[in-house]
């Protein structure tokens, strides 16, 4: 595929999965809301460490399935070898069954120890909650990896429905019904890990269809343990990444909890759940960019392979950098959402995460390029010394300044990690996520959001006019992007406006993504 031929692909994907990452990201923050209105901020606390506690063992049952799907799949289909496409998640899917039954045992096990240390006030309910939890995991590791699975064969649609919009929508109305239900605990963890078990239904659904139509291959295909050693080999050290990745985007609402209180650890999820907004604007480029990437190394293409990593950072700041720079200028604003108790031990947090994350997106996916590159091994070793500080400065931190502590500690595990892995990426690859584009990007998205917002607040303005500027900011945005387009290759976004049109002329069929 020709170079402008993967930024179109990119960009539709890319298009696709923004509308799930913004419903997601606008979904994840509304159950936040919902629960820290609707109950008290001890008990919303708990719960947030208990789905903590369920998304970091769910990450562990997952064994890196994700990027190992996403890895080789695409580089069986681009070599015509179907059939072996399909046994690989064959592969993934049978310890992932077995090791999550396991992990689910164990921790309907270990509830009661583990609610003593998370809330020691209230074990009977948390241990209720983590119980309840236990009984999902299964269902929830599965489901992922089916969805890996259909985006492996370049299919954005089904994780978009399913995970982004259908699942978080499902949830946010499943607490919701809690009022009508009762507000027992259990029951509000229950309805909450219960629209995992359609979205495993729909991804099977869809996978056996993908499966189904995909032509025959025409060479024998591999003995099935020769295949299943060779995508271990490279996603098992990808599953211990997996789980201290997933453990350094969680644990700390963790730590809050069992070293200074329920309630802070609520006050902590509120103060970095802006955090979710820009992530998802990066899982949404970076989803679309694994197979692409996969692809072009397969075919040793490395000047696609480049351009396709300069350009996803450039797009990955143009999506997340409007959210960063906001919440560091106007942290108050963001706050003005939730009740007055979350208020004040909020504002510093919000402002450090705020230019960790900013940072962060600037230096590219370059995990993500280490994944494709074929080096897990340092992945891993990048992930686990970040997951290291985060825990070591948190047990230091979080007992003494609280909120503020988990923040800065979580902070310093974002820059060392992507200083580790930038620095690596340019070593091995000889790539590198600089360019000018990134410069026009960066400097858009400061020039309208940040100067505006800042000069507001230096000028004393109450919440209504900061949220009146916030609008006038998008605004200017929109415009000064579309004079820049071509600099930060917006341009490849026209294959939308092709497609649609293509589609009314009765053209041939571009590939569904």
């Amino acid at each position: 595929m020709s170079q402008p031929g993967n930024l179109a692909s990119m960009a539709r994907g890319g298009s696709v999965n923004l509308v799930g990452a913004a419903v997601t990201g606008i979904s994840q923050f509304a159950l936040v809301l919902l629960v820290a209105t609707l109950y008290s901020a001890e008990l919303s606390g708990a719960f947030f460490a208990a789905t903590s506690v369920f998304l970091i063992l769910g990450a562990l049952c997952e064994l890196g399935c994700d990027v190992g799907l996403l890895r080789w799949v695409p580089r069986h289909l681009a070599l015509g070898r179907t059939r072996d496409a399909a046994r690989c998640v064959d592969a993934a899917l049978i310890p992932v069954a077995g090791v999550s039954v396991l992990v689910a045992a164990g921790l309907f096990a270990a509830a009661p120890f583990l609610a003593a240390v998370l809330d020691g006030a209230r074990t009977g309910q948390t241990t209720s909650m983590l119980r309840a939890l236990a009984v999902f995991l299964p269902v929830m590791a599965a489901a992922n990896v089916l969805l890996a699975a259909t985006r492996a064969h370049g299919k954005m649609r089904p994780t978009v429905l399913i995970d982004r919009i259908g699942r978080p929508v499902a949830q946010i109305g499943g607490v919701a019904l809690t009022l009508v239900l009762g507000d027992e605990p259990a029951l509000l963890t229950l309805m909450w890990a219960l629209p995992y078990l359609p979205a495993l239904a729909a991804a099977a659904w869809w996978y056996r269809g993908l499966r189904r139509t995909s032509p025959p291959q025409a060479e024998p295909p591999a003995a099935i343990r020769t295949l299943a050693a060779e995508y271990w080999r490279f996603t098992a050290l990808r599953a211990l990444a997996r789980v201290c990745q997933t453990a350094l985007q969680r644990a700390d609402i963790v730590m809050v909890a069992a070293l200074s209180s329920p309630r802070d650890a609520a006050v902590y999820t509120v103060a970095s759940r802006f955090v979710v907004f820009g992530q998802l604007g990066t899982q949404a480029v970076q989803q679309v960019m694994q197979p692409v990437v996969s692809r072009q190394l397969a075919l040793d293409d490395r000047a696609g392979a480049h351009q396709t990593f300069s350009v996803a950072t450039v797009w990955t700041v143009l999506l997340t950098w409007p959210v960063y720079v906001t919440t560091a200028t106007a942290a108050s604003l963001y706050l003005s959402l939730f009740a007055e108790e979350y208020h004040a031990a909020g504002v510093l947090p919000v402002l450090v995460l705020s230019l960790a994350m900013m940072f962060a997106t600037a230096a590219g996916p370059v995990d993500t390029m280490l994944l494709m590159s074929g080096r897990s091994g340092l992945s891993l070793l990048n992930t686990a010394a970040a997951l290291v500080i985060d825990v070591a400065l948190g047990l230091v931190l979080i007992p003494r300044f609280g909120v503020l502590g988990a923040a800065v500690n979580w902070a310093v595990s974002i820059v060392v990690r992507n200083v580790l892995s930038f620095v690596q990426v340019r070593a091995a690859t000889e790539m590198t996520p600089l360019s000018r584009g990134l410069a026009w990007a960066t400097g858009a998205t400061v020039l309208s959001f940040g100067g505006p917002l800042l000069l507001l607040r230096l000028l004393g303005a109450s919440t209504p006019v900061l949220f009146a500027g916030l609008v006038a900011c998008a605004a200017i945005y929109v415009i000064l992007l579309w004079k820049i387009r071509e600099r930060v290759s917006l341009t490849a976004l026209s294959a939308l406006l092709r497609r649609r049109t293509r589609r009314v002329a009765a053209a041939p069929v571009i590939e569904e993504v």
